[in-house]
């Protein structure tokens, strides 16, 4: 080969060794991408691992956390709602657990589901229950009668398993059980009670919101499930040394409310960041709903919880954070002012005076209360409603559902394509269409929350038309409002005067005890029109006259109760509070007395049974119940003190000898005659030492006396049947 040739392929040699180096060069610079691409690929590879992985162990079967469990809360027992029973046919049915009756409808059905029989299970709180009735007024009773009037080809079945005060995530909890008895429908009408449980955020009160966040998402996916499944500690079986070590709180199977604890809203107090953690459990009980009844193959329905804004004033209201003192008095002097002229119907000045407070203080709910009750005075009804919403969201002790709880029954539904009633709405189009205004109130709400019989006929009708819509129900040519009306009165007719006083009469104390004195007075006196002589409303109405200063009719009232009812702690305890008030002594401990001895577990029937006899200068007596008072209740105000004081009227002298004893008779009719407290004598047997009374079998009082060891000191006190206090003269030696 000539040297010409030989040096042309030595240059294409040496060429293709520089391309081939080129080549790895570039490819060697592609490896080395920058940080941020590496970063991506590195994210991206991990996210498209879980994926794969999230849908390999949905083909095996498993499912989220949520479906399985609440990741914020545990309950500590499981005691079913449902117990198995025996029908006279033989039949295996369900029926309520008698230890559930007290916050639960008694209800039964089949365990096995009769052939083409559609169930419906409907959940929630005391507005589900049917408060201040019961299951035949609820929404869940009116489906019970109309459902076969709007489609006669199809069988239905309603159960109510509402629970008075439970909240969204006790629902759920209660779903898990309920998924045993084949259901094909679930409606949940929850909202309202989400603040009612103090321990329930217990823990998570500390918990950084980041972190309650994250686990709300991680348990809506099966690879944390997977993981916390191998991992998660034994659960505890009872209250004994619970610490949270799994990191959930753990409730009692009952409702602890805080209101239960307390004589008012008091203990409420505005915590922003807490609302945000109720707001975010909401939304994960709401979607642990849908996923438990699609687990078993039903469906479920969402109803989004109204409430009465125009004739409910805010439960309580707390001054913004960080105000001064000027500003404070400032803005109660306005209010003031606000509140007088609204009484005499000056809206226009009222509105000026509240926007000028509201300026000063834009977090004081009752401050848009009143601006909404201005606006309305003014004739200016659309915009009072968002007044009276602002007001319901800004209320410190917050028992109506919020504006974004509402929201987020709205939006989980149409995530998760679950079928949903407004009946915000429908009651709003309702009352728009009645009154020119779209605020709700007394016209469809007996108290903050509860619809009338009427409002839940309204809910129970729209229920009915989704499932039309939803082709559960096919609706039969007669389905009209002329049959509706017939089922109505026919409804109506069945319910008795008296259950309609018991029902308002309930009400009236609630509200009574939460402050609300209009609303309740309103309610008391409308249960007293039916004619039942039922304690409670007697007892109500009482109460009412005593705080106008009429305490001459609250006796009257309250003697009526006792008639209705003569062995009622609560009747003897309020006469004993007015008899304290007209300063009769020995009838006001007298009635203490009794209402301690009737319910000896109630610590102010003590409290106040002490305070008496302190100012009748029975220290030693009064002592002993200041003692029991403190036992009951440690933490009263003030209880350390008092006693120490009473302590100090004993000093040198040798009070109580030791604890009484009760002596108790009654007439045949169960009522009680007599009773006394009686102690160990010199010679071991037990005599009179302390209180005696006497009662006439209708409840009133007809005699007290005072005794020590034995022997009466000072004169006895009587009186006669019309309650008239007698000259002292002697009463029958016990």
């Amino acid at each position: 080969m000539s040297k010409p040739k030989r040096r042309k392929q030595q240059i294409r040699r040496q060429q293709a060794r520089e391309r081939e180096a080129g080549r790895a060069s570039e490819a060697a610079s592609a490896r080395q991408l920058p940080g941020w691409k590496q970063g991506l690929f590195a994210v991206v590879a991990i996210a498209l691992f879980f994926v794969l992985l999230e849908l390999a162990l949905a083909l095996v079967g498993v499912q989220t956390g949520l479906h399985r469990e609440d990741p914020f809360v545990g309950f500590v027992s499981n005691v079913p709602l449902f117990i198995e029973s025996s029908a006279a046919d033989g039949r295996e049915i369900m029926i309520t657990a008698p230890n559930k009756r007290g916050f639960f409808n008694e209800q039964r059905f089949t365990r096995s589901k009769p052939a083409g029989v559609y169930r419906i299970f409907c959940v929630g709180g005391s507005t589900t229950y049917g408060r201040p009735y019961d299951d035949r007024t609820s929404f869940a009773g009116w489906l019970r009668e109309l459902l076969p009037v709007a489609d006669a080809h199809h069988e239905f079945e309603v159960i109510n398993a509402g629970g008075i005060s439970y909240a969204s995530y006790r629902v759920a909890r209660l779903m898990e059980e309920l998924v045993r008895y084949e259901p094909d429908l679930f409606i949940v009408y929850t909202g309202h009670n989400e603040f009612l449980e103090q321990r329930t955020y217990g823990s998570l009160r500390e918990v950084p919101g980041v972190i309650t966040q994250a686990a709300a998402i991680l348990a809506r996916t099966r690879t944390w499930t997977a993981i916390s499944g191998l991992i998660a500690p034994p659960q505890p079986t009872s209250l004994d040394g619970l610490d949270g070590r799994d990191g959930r709180f753990q409730l009692p199977e009952n409702v602890d409310a805080i209101l239960d604890h307390s004589a008012g809203p008091e203990r409420y107090q505005r915590d922003d960041a807490l609302r945000e953690k109720i707001l975010m459990h909401l939304r994960v009980s709401l979607e642990r709903m849908v996923d438990i009844a699609r687990g078993a193959g039903a469906e479920l329905l969402c109803v989004t919880p109204a409430s009465n804004l125009k004739d409910c004033a805010p439960f309580k209201s707390q001054h913004t954070d960080g105000m001064d003192a000027a500003a404070a008095e400032r803005f109660r002097e306005l209010m003031a002012r606000a509140r007088g002229l609204l009484e005499e119907s000056r809206g226009a000045e009222a509105l000026s005076v509240l926007d000028e407070a509201l300026a000063i203080d834009p977090r004081y709910s009752e401050g848009h209360f009143l601006r909404g009750r201005a606006l309305l005075a003014e004739g200016r009804l659309d915009e009072a409603k968002p007044a009276f919403e602002r007001a319901r969201d800004e209320d410190v002790c917050p028992l109506r559902a919020l504006s974004p709880m509402q929201q987020l029954v709205t939006q989980v539904a149409r995530e998760k394509n679950a079928a949903l009633v407004d009946f915000v709405d429908v009651i709003e189009q309702r009352t728009r269409a009645e009154t020119g205004q779209a605020s709700a109130g007394q016209e469809y709400f007996l108290d903050h929350v509860h619809p009338t019989i009427e409002g839940n006929r309204l809910l129970a009708i729209a229920l009915i038309e989704v499932l039309i819509e939803r082709g559960v129900v096919e609706p039969a040519e007669s389905w009209n409002e002329a049959r509706i009306s017939e089922v109505a009165s026919r409804l109506e007719e069945s319910l008795e005067p008296e259950t309609h006083a018991r029902a308002l009469g309930n009400l009236a104390l609630t509200l009574s005890w939460a402050g609300k004195i209009e609303e309740s007075r309103r309610l008391a006196f409308q249960a007293l029109e039916s004619g039942a002589e039922d304690p409670t409303i007697l007892a109500m109405v009482a109460r009412h006259f005593a705080r106008e200063g009429d305490l001459q009719q609250a006796l009257l009232y309250l003697r009526r109760a006792l008639r209705a009812n003569p062995s009622s702690p609560v009747t003897h305890y309020q006469l004993g509070l007015l008899r304290a008030q007209r300063q009769e002594l020995e009838a006001a401990a007298a009635h203490f007395f009794l209402a301690s001895l009737l319910w000896p577990e109630d610590a102010d029937s003590h409290f106040q049974l002490g305070m008496v006899m302190a100012r009748r200068g029975r220290f030693g007596i009064a002592l002993e119940s200041l003692q029991q008072t403190r036992r009951l209740n440690p933490r009263r105000a003030s209880i350390e003190e008092l006693i120490r004081q009473v302590r100090q009227q004993l000093e040198g002298s040798t009070g109580a000898p030791g604890p009484a004893r009760l002596s108790l008779t009654k007439y045949p009719s169960g009522a009680v005659r007599t009773a006394a407290q009686t102690r160990r004598g010199p010679g071991g047997e037990y005599v009179t030492d302390g209180i005696w009374t006497e009662w006439y079998e209708n409840g009133d009082l007809e005699g007290f006396a005072d005794y020590e060891r034995g022997d009466m000191v000072g004169d006895p006190v009587v009186w006669d049947a019309d309650g008239n206090r007698l000259s002292q003269a002697p009463a029958p030696r016990p």
